[in-house]
C-alpha cells in the first residue's frame, strides 16, 4: 500500500482520506493501491473509478460512478442495494459472496475468481458477464446480458427455459447435463467437455458452436449455426443432409 495523495474537488486540492461527503469530481479518480479503508457519504464520480487493492470493505450507499468502477482484490464483501455503475464494474479476487438486488452496469460485470454463488433476478449488464471459475449453480430467468456470459468451469447444472444470450455462451468444463428448450445465443455456444448428451429442437445459434469431447450422438435438423461447427471427440455417426450451417463443419 501507498501513502494517500490528494485531488482535485471543486477547485481545490484535497487530502484523499479527507474527501468530504457528498463531494462530487468532474473526471477520474485513481486511489489504486491506496491505504484507505473508507469512501465518503454519497461521494459522486463522473469518470472512472479505480480503488483496486485497496483496504475498502464496504461502499457507500449513494455511491454514483458514471464511468467503471474497479474494486478488484480489496476486501469488500457486498454492494449497496440498487448500486449503478456507467462502465464496468470489476469484482475480481473481492470477498463478495452475494450480488444485491437492482444492480446495473452499463459495461461488463467481472466475477471471476469470487465467491458469488447465486445471483439477482432483474440483474443488468450491458456488456459481458463474467463468472468463469466460481461456484455458481443457477442463473435467474429475469436477468439481461447484452454481451458474452462466461460460465465456463463453473458448478452452473441448469439454464431456465427460453434463456437469451445477445452474445456468446461458454459452458465448457461445466457439469451441466441438458440444455433448455427454447435457448437462443446471439453469437457463439462452447460445450466443449460437458455432459451434454443431446440438443434442444430448434436451437440457433448465431456464431460457432463448439461440440468438442461432449457426449451428443445426434444433430437435430431444425440446428441453425451461423458459424463453424465443431464435432471433434463427439460420438455423431450421422449428420442431417439439409443441416443449416453456415460455416464449416469440423469432425
Amino acid at each position: 500500500m501507498t501513502t494517500p495523495h490528494s485531488v482535485k474537488i471543486d477547485g481545490r486540492m484535497v487530502d484523499v482520506t479527507r474527501i468530504p461527503n457528498g463531494a462530487s469530481i468532474d473526471g477520474d479518480l485513481n486511489l489504486h493501491g491506496y491505504s484507505i479503508k473508507n469512501l465518503p457519504n454519497k461521494l459522486s464520480v463522473s469518470g472512472n473509478l479505480d480503488v483496486s487493492r485497496t483496504l475498502i470493505s464496504k461502499l457507500p450507499k449513494k455511491l454514483r460512478v458514471g464511468g467503471s468502477l474497479d474494486l478488484s482484490e480489496t476486501l469488500l464483501r457486498d454492494l449497496p442495494k440498487g448500486l449503478r455503475v456507467g462502465g464496468d464494474l470489476r469484482l475480481r479476487g473481492t470477498r463478495i459472496e452475494k450480488i444485491s438486488k437492482g444492480l446495473s452496469v452499463g459495461g461488463n460485470l467481472d466475477l471471476r475468481a469470487t465467491n458469488v454463488t447465486d445471483l439477482p433476478s432483474g440483474l443488468y449488464v450491458g456488456g459481458d458477464l463474467d463468472l468463469s471459475g466460481t461456484a455458481i449453480t443457477r442463473i435467474p430467468a429475469k436477468i439481461h446480458v447484452g454481451g458474452n456470459l462466461y460460465l465456463g468451469t463453473t458448478d452452473i447444472t441448469e439454464l431456465p427455459e427460453s434463456f437469451s444470450v445477445n452474445g456468446g455462451l461458454d459452458l465448457s468444463g461445466t457439469p451441466i447435463s441438458s440444455l433448455p428448450k427454447g435457448l437462443h445465443v446471439g453469437a457463439w455456444l462452447n460445450l466443449v467437455g460437458t455432459s451434454v448428451t443431446q440438443l434442444p429442437k430448434g436451437l440457433r445459434v448465431g456464431d460457432w458452436l463448439d461440440l468438442r469431447g461432449t457426449g451428443i450422438k445426434k444433430v437435430p435438423k431444425d440446428l441453425q449455426v451461423g458459424g463453424d461447427l465443431y464435432l471433434a471427440g463427439a460420438p455423431i455417426s450421422k449428420i442431417p443432409e439439409d443441416l443449416r450451417v453456415l460455416g464449416h463443419i469440423e469432425r
